[in-house]
């Protein structure tokens, strides 16, 4: 019988919007000044800020508005003293040295960024969303290198961020006189641009993230899980644990174990409130503060996470049953891995029979359709069936799944972002896939960057394909798993020999005379035969997998009487 998880502990005290001891200090800044502070390491990004969002056309547009002096917003700043340490801007990495005045960017990054990727001269390493040019002809700033015809006549921006690097431009451009004294003007209206600026000297990060997030919530929304690291993220520098309220980052690490890889930052969000006992589907700046205050400590959450990440990966047939699930990517449903965090948070130490109907309530809940990313509301129902009772609580998931004991399977066009896909690359791989070397490595597979199941024949040999086998060409009859060296996978598996290299075919769903259509390039007839190999494979793939026509089992003593409620075997 697994342990509950009863935790008296305190919780941090967490507050999401405290107030500035402090109100801001009002200045008005010039591009210049700014520039100067950037280049010399004066301004940082905290840790709290979402990634970069603007794309190539957001600072072309930014710098028509300086050019026009349109006004375009107040940037927001925090004093702190600032350490020495490579910084970026933009694609580009700076060595910052330590400022006892610097300023972390609390609103107006993307602006910042923009301004200072653009005109200082940087290298973005092939991030062409800083390069930009401007055209005096048009009057109009462009994204992009010139053509070699406009080399000597569109200004780079990095030339109008400096006098002396906009001097050595002119000397060599093909400008006339009239359009050289244009662009000394543009650089200086660009230059000379005032902007309002505050600087907050406040202690409180807890009040500036607060800040941040209130800012960023109109416009283009932060996503749920940027606002949580804006307002209850671990602050840099800050130990794993450390009692403060679990870091998404953190909890993505903690959950690449033997190569399972990293859940969306939106499903560890998702999975942390599942824990803590708040709905799932609400965003956090819709919880409240008293909710906030119930998420779990970090050290909880990551114990929780890794609990799931080994249960998923842990084989059906081991002593400590799991799903038999290696990687993120084999995942079928992301919402099984938010309810799993829950159970595991709840009951840390489930018994073995607990975790092979576990297992079941994975792939049963995959073949009825229960665990669909579009039905919210299934999700919240499920981590709501997560009580005080492990017993009860595994009745209700299973339950919920339902018992339908479906046999058939249907070959759909094959994506492996798709659930369908991802249980046919389960059955492909729980073949034991082999090349003539020996056996392929999932891990491998997964880690290359290239696509996990590759097709056997490229697109370019569709069209002589007769119909149906030209929508079979998009399906999982066309896939096979193979090592990312591979190219033309068909011609590399009609190169081995059958009579030495059998069990490799065989291990892609190949049978002698589908080899011999492999190697006569009869790619029809191939593909129909290994489709309807396929559809019974994956067939009983799920149906060992979600125990169709097996007993459903509890741990043994919920039948004598002193478990946590007694169910009868189904």
């Amino acid at each position: 019988m697994g342990q509950e998880k009863t935790s008296s502990e305190e919780r941090p005290s967490l507050e999401l919007h405290p107030p500035l001891a402090k109100p801001p200090t009002a200045l008005s800044l010039t591009v210049r000044k700014l520039l100067g502070r950037v280049q010399d390491g004066q301004v940082r990004v905290p840790k709290f800020q979402r990634p970069l969002r603007w794309q190539a056309d957001d600072v072309t547009q930014l710098f028509d508005s300086l050019l026009r002096g349109y006004p375009i917003g107040s940037l927001l700043f925090w004093k702190q003293p600032v350490p020495a340490e490579t910084i970026r801007v933009g694609a580009a990495r700076l060595d910052a040295k330590a400022h006892a005045d610097g300023w972390y960017i609390v609103d107006g990054q993307q602006r910042t960024t923009a301004m200072a990727a653009a005109l200082l001269d940087l290298d973005h390493i092939g991030d062409t969303r800083w390069v930009v040019r401007f055209d005096p002809e048009k009057d109009a700033f462009l994204s992009g290198a010139p053509d070699e015809k406009d080399k000597r006549r569109h200004v780079p921006l990095t030339a109008l961020g400096d006098i002396r690097r906009l001097g050595k431009w002119l000397r060599e451009c093909e400008l006339t006189e009239a359009e050289q004294s244009h662009v000394e003007d543009v650089q200086q209206r660009i230059l000379d641009y005032e902007m309002p600026a505050y600087v907050v000297e406040n202690d409180d990060v807890a009040a500036l993230r607060g800040v941040f997030a209130r800012l960023n919530s109109t416009g283009v929304r932060m996503r749920p899980d940027e606002v949580f690291q804006a307002l209850l993220g671990a602050p840099a520098g800050a130990p794993a644990g450390g009692g403060h309220a679990a870091d998404l980052d953190d909890l993505q690490r903690a959950c690449d174990l033997d190569g399972f890889g990293q859940p969306p930052r939106g499903e560890l969000l998702k999975a942390l409130l599942a824990m803590s006992g708040i709905d799932p589907t609400r965003h956090l700046e819709d919880v409240g503060e008293d909710a906030a205050k119930k998420l779990v400590p970090a050290d909880e959450a990551r114990e929780a996470v890794q609990r799931a990440v080994a249960f998923l990966q842990s084989d059906p047939d081991a002593s400590e049953p799991g799903a038999g699930i290696p990687a993120y990517a084999f995942l079928p449903y992301p919402v099984v891995f938010v309810i799993l965090a829950r159970w595991f948070h709840r009951f840390p130490a489930s018994d073995a029979a607990t975790r092979r109907e576990l297992s079941r309530w994975i792939f049963r809940g995959a073949a009825t359709g229960a665990h669909q990313r579009a039905a919210v509301s299934r999700m919240r129902e499920q981590v709501r069936k997560i009580g005080d009772s492990q017993t009860d609580s595994l009745r209700a998931l299973l339950e919920f799944v339902g018992g339908t004991e479906h046999t058939d399977w249907a070959l759909r066009p094959f994506h492996s972002a798709n659930a369908s896909s991802r249980i046919e690359l389960l059955t492909l791989l729980a073949r034991g896939p082999r090349d003539s070397d020996g056996a392929i490595s999932w891990k491998a597979l997964v880690s290359s960057g290239e696509r996990v199941a590759r097709e056997l024949f490229a697109s370019r040999s569709w069209s002589s394909l007769e119909p149906d086998a030209r929508i079979l060409a998009r399906t999982a009859a066309n896939r096979v798993l193979l090592d990312a060296r591979h190219t033309d996978l068909g011609g590399e598996i009609a190169r081995w020999s059958w009579d030495t290299d059998h069990a490799a075919i065989e291990s892609h769903f190949i049978d002698e005379e589908g080899f011999r259509l492999l190697v006569d390039r009869k790619i029809s007839e191939l593909l129909r035969r290994r489709a309807s190999r396929l559809r019974t494979e994956v067939a009983a793939f799920l149906a060992r997998r979600a125990g169709f026509g097996e007993p459903r089992l509890f741990a043994v003593e919920t039948y004598y009487g002193y478990g946590d409620g007694a169910p009868e075997a189904k």
